[in-house]
This record gives structure tokens, sequence and C-alpha cells, in this order.
């Protein structure tokens, strides 16, 4: 039995058809492994750079607060007296104690800031010394970092240079660090990672007020929420303060005249 040409030409056509899907699904899966795998291999790379990166923040951060530490207790009071000597003292009573109002609290506030940078910037070279780069100077220091993952077949070495910067303003910090991996001594794509360093709340710090500053206090006008008992002390809680890191960002690198501007 013969089949009719206009047969053969049908089943010929379906079975091209078929052909050329299966090639633009074979097509469409092979570019999307292609674009899956970049991507995979592009954040393989960046991720081990930015970790490193707030890391290099991280460190900046921890340096200002171990210069920081040693003066805490001096700074408080410095700034409390302050509060005195300008007579925005004011009281509310808190478990047992005093706090400063609200308003007070602000003026200390402001107080404790001005003196803890105060002390900060007299460390500060100490810390941050000026760092010389191609194009310019800057507060902070640079690091290396060099690893090595060895197995019985195959060892990976990685190196890494690094640039943290920190820029001092009125009352807070902003830091950066730039991050290079390096391959066969070249610098790849850097990272980059900005940061703020600001004054968070971090609790409270208890001075006890003697019966002397307490009859000072009264002479000036300070009106106590509780009536104090003659020769007893009274407990202030004062609040205190701390850097922290926020606002990390990520920046993108742009390449131009053959440089990375970040």
């Amino acid at each position: 039995m013969s089949t009719s040409k206009s047969r053969r030409g049908g089943a010929y056509i379906m079975v091209l058809t078929i052909t050329m899907l299966i090639f633009m699904l074979v097509a469409i899966v092979l570019s999307v492994t292609t674009v899956s795998r970049r991507l995979t291999a592009r954040y393989s790379y960046y991720i081990g750079l930015y970790d490193l990166a707030v890391s290099g923040n991280e460190q900046a951060l921890f340096l200002l607060l171990q210069s920081l530490e040693a003066q805490k207790d001096a700074i408080i009071y410095r700034s409390w007296e302050q509060v005195i000597e300008e007579e925005l003292v004011g009281f509310v009573y808190y478990e047992g104690g005093l706090r400063l109002d609200s308003d007070a609290s602000g003026y200390f506030r402001q107080f404790f800031i001005a003196e803890a940078m105060n002390e900060l910037n007299a460390a500060w070279d100490g810390m941050f010394p000026h760092v010389r780069l191609k194009h310019r100077q800057i507060r902070g220091f640079v690091w290396n970092l060099n690893a090595s993952i060895g197995t019985d077949v195959l060892t990976t070495e990685d190196s890494y240079r690094a640039i943290t910067a920190l820029t001092p303003a009125a009352a807070n910090f902003t830091v950066r660090t730039r991050i290079y991996r390096y391959t066969g001594g070249y610098p790849g794509i850097p990272a980059t990672v900005r940061a703020s360093i600001i004054w968070s709340d971090s609790g409270y710090s208890v001075i006890v007020l003697d019966a002397y500053t307490i009859d000072a206090l009264e002479s000036d006008g300070v009106v106590f929420p509780v009536a104090p008992i003659l020769g007893e002390n009274l407990i202030l809680f004062l609040d205190e303060f701390t850097l922290s890191m926020v606002e990390s960002l990520r920046i993108v690198c742009v390449w131009r005249d053959h440089r990375c501007i970040c």
C-alpha cells in the first residue's frame, strides 16, 4: 500500500517542526544555564569581597570604640558638669532614683558627643594616619590578606589588598573600604562598601549626688521630684551613648579612563 505524496509531505513538515522546537528549547536551556552560571560566578566573586569590605569598616569602628572606652567615665562627668554650669538641670523620678528630664537630657547628649569627638580627634593621628594613594591622601589604613586553601589534589591561593578610609564630621563619621582581589599579580574589579558611624543610645551610667551637690543644686533653684532627705545621697541615672555602624551601602564602581571610580 503506497502513501500519498501529500501525507508524506505533511509528516515531513511535522517532523521538521518538532525538530526545530527541540532545537529552540535546547538553545533556551543553554542560554539560561550560561547566564545562571555567569551570575553565580559573579555573585561568588563579589560576596566574599563585600564581606571583607564590611570587616574593614568594622575594624575602623572597633578602633574608635577602643579609644573611647578608656575615656568614657571622664567624658560622662565632664558632660554632667557642663549641664550644671549652664544651669540646665531638670529631673524626673526614675526607679528609685533620678533621670534628667527631656530638655536636660538633650543638652547632656550634645555635651557628651562634643566631648567624645574631642577625645577621638586627639587620638586621631595614632588611630588613622595619613595614607598616600595615587591621586590623594586619606585618613585610614591599608591592609592585606593572603589565603591558602589546600586539598590532596589542589591548592588555591588568594591575595587581597584593601584600603579603609575614615572621614569625620561634626558628630559622626563616614567609613569606606575598597578591596581588590589579585590574580596573577594583577588586581581585579574592586568591591566598595560605605557606611555611617553614628551615636546611639547604649544604656545608663550611675553617679551619686552627694549632700553637697544636692544643696548646691537646690540653691540654684533646681526642683527635685522627690524631696531629698537631709544628709542622704541620691542616685542619678545618666544616658550613655556609643558609636554604631549603620547604612552600609555597596557602591558599584564605574570604569572611566581605564580606571575604576567608586
